[in-house]
């Protein structure tokens, strides 16, 4: 029974330290929810700012007003006790309802090259340059693009012409009447316009570390691996730049996401990054984030999901990560809502209705694309460094990011971060870390408790065994003399012949005859067992020298001839 305890004990111990080790083994890869502010830390340095630029050449003709055709649609409407500002009203309703009924080519014809741009966010999910954003920051319709190069290409143009409309008219546009006259002008120009030879070509801006200055951003030219179509398609776009050791973002499985979740958004839009009323400075083209709650899921036109959330974005955030608050991508950030405005005609956007492409149709393109996910070494350091600054280990951290800094100097960030632990450390903010790195303890600890239960095994367990088993021959006396020399008779032949001499030699026999087995003894037992054997003189009913089994009235022994006391 003791034997058994023992055996379960050092079972028992055996397998808690095999689950212990489990347990710290997997200590690394814990999978905790993170605060806005470590995600906003880990993942601006793969969240990227990204431009396209269209260009073409165009041939266009020039517009005129025809007004006699105006006149004839608004003269029924007017009424003699209507003001100038009604009657303009009057005009603009007519004109926003069919601009090419009014607006029409003159005989002039014009033709140059022209640009267009156009800009939004993406991310970086592989160390050697592969980035997801949306298709429509990347590529357009070849309407879309003509759009975009009669808006911006012939701004100068278009708004030359809407000035001479609201001079032929004799009116005074407001800023919401002029701008829904350009709109309505540069359609018409890009109804009557020809393009040729379009092309397009997109770069992928990353801050990077300049010594002695900060972040600056700096352009990498991108190839389109894959596109897919602008909404209501599948919006989803996998560029491809010529770098390495890039930062990363992790990404996530979005069927996991429930209603009511919180999520973040990082990206650049346009009226945060390029806020007239900031410093024009390249420092200040960094990723902004922003905060809500998932919504919902909608169902598109093609049967597939988009992730509904009230987080706030806006042009500029579109090809943007939509982050889970264990800092995995789980979507991008796509399309918002629009509501029409009756009296205006013009579109405005509605904050709180915002749609993100989910990562399971991300994860079509990659596959299709034979694309992976990859995080460089310098990203898992960098991760590091921010977890050690967010816990105000300066020194510890500013070392870190001098180690990422050396690995890359254009890793984005780091030298604001470096910069930024120099301070705090003068301002005597530093705190110690302990000395042994936590990925070591998770080591160390399981090897010790293994160390310590071999030392409890082979120094307490095991020898307590084997003193068990030793002790039990004491015990044994009155058994294990009877059966060696139950075992001596064996030969009586060679034992007879000492019953022949007369009795009295027996009695002077046995003070030699009882040293024979005090010699016995000393090999298997201790030395005091023949004292014992003289002092017990035997079993009851068996001879004290042989063994051999006595009648109750037997004086002498009837096989050594010993005398019985």
């Amino acid at each position: 029974m003791d034997r058994f305890k023992g055996k379960s004990l050092v079972g028992g111990m055996a397998l808690f330290v095999v689950l212990l080790v489990l347990f710290a083994s997997g200590c690394g890869e814990e999978r905790k929810a993170l605060d806005s502010t470590k995600i906003s830390e880990y993942d601006k340095p793969g969240t990227v700012f990204i431009q396209t630029i269209w260009s073409g050449d165009i041939t266009f003709p020039g517009l005129a007003l025809n007004e006699a055709a105006l006149v004839a649609v608004v003269k029924p409407r007017v009424k003699a006790s209507m003001t100038e500002s009604e009657i303009l009203v009057i005009v603009l309703e007519e004109l926003m309802k069919n601009p090419k009924a009014f607006i029409i080519p003159s005989a002039d014809v014009y033709s140059y090259p022209v640009e267009a741009g156009g800009a939004g966010s993406g991310f970086i999910i592989n160390s050697d340059g592969y980035v997801v954003t949306n298709a429509h920051v990347v590529k357009g319709t070849e309407e879309e693009v003509k759009t975009k190069l009669a808006v911006v290409g012939l701004q100068d143009l278009v708004e030359s012409t809407v000035s001479e409309i609201e001079t032929g008219l004799g009116l005074t546009f407001s800023a919401d009447q002029a701008q829904r006259m350009t709109d309505a002008v540069a359609g018409v120009y890009a109804t009557y316009m020809t393009v040729k030879n379009i092309k397009s070509s997109s770069e992928m801006f990353m801050g990077v570390t300049v010594p002695g200055v900060g972040t600056m951003q700096k352009n990498y030219p991108a190839e389109i691996v894959k596109a897919g179509e602008t909404v209501p398609g599948k919006d989803v776009a996998i560029l491809k730049i010529n770098a390495t050791n890039l930062p990363t973002v992790k990404l996530g499985d979005d069927k996991s996401v429930r209603d009511g979740e919180q999520v973040v958004a990082l990206g650049y839009p346009g009226a945060a990054t390029f806020n007239p009323l900031l410093k024009e400075t390249e420092e200040n083209i960094k990723p902004s984030l922003t905060s809500g709650a998932v919504s919902g899921r909608k169902t598109m036109a093609g049967g597939w999901e988009v992730i509904q959330t009230d987080v706030s974005t806006t042009q500029g955030n579109s090809g943007g990560p939509l982050f889970n608050m264990y800092g995995e991508v789980i979507g991008i950030n796509t399309f918002g809502s629009i509501k029409l405005d009756e009296s205006t005609g013009t579109a405005q956007q509605v904050q709180g209705f915002n749609f993100a492409v989910p990562m399971t149709v991300v994860n079509q393109f990659l596959s299709e694309s034979n694309v992976q996910t990859k995080e460089s070494s310098l990203m898992k350091m960098y991760r590091e460094g921010v977890d050690l600054f967010l816990e105000q280990h300066y020194s510890a951290a500013k070392n870190k990011f001098k180690q990422v800094q050396e690995g890359s100097t254009e890793f984005p960030y780091v030298q604001d971060l470096i910069a930024e632990s120099t301070t705090k450390i003068n301002d005597g903010q530093d705190k110690a870390t302990f000395p042994i790195p936590k990925w070591l303890l998770y080591i160390l600890i399981p090897l010790l408790i293994i160390v310590v239960v071999l030392v409890l095994l082979f120094v307490v367990i095991l020898p307590k065994g084997k003193k068990k088993r030793k002790g039990a021959a004491p015990g044994a006396p009155p058994v294990q003399p009877q059966t060696p020399r139950a075992a001596a008779p064996t030969p009586p032949p060679a034992a007879a012949p000492p019953p022949a001499p007369p009795a009295p030699e027996p009695e002077a026999a046995p003070p030699a005859e009882e040293e024979t087995p005090a010699e016995e003894p000393t090999k298997e037992q201790p030395a005091a067992a023949p004292e014992e054997e003289k002092e017990t003189g035997g079993a009851p009913g068996f001879c004290s020298k042989c063994g051999h089994e006595l009648k109750q009235d037997d004086e002498f022994c009837s096989s050594c001839g010993t005398r019985v006391e």
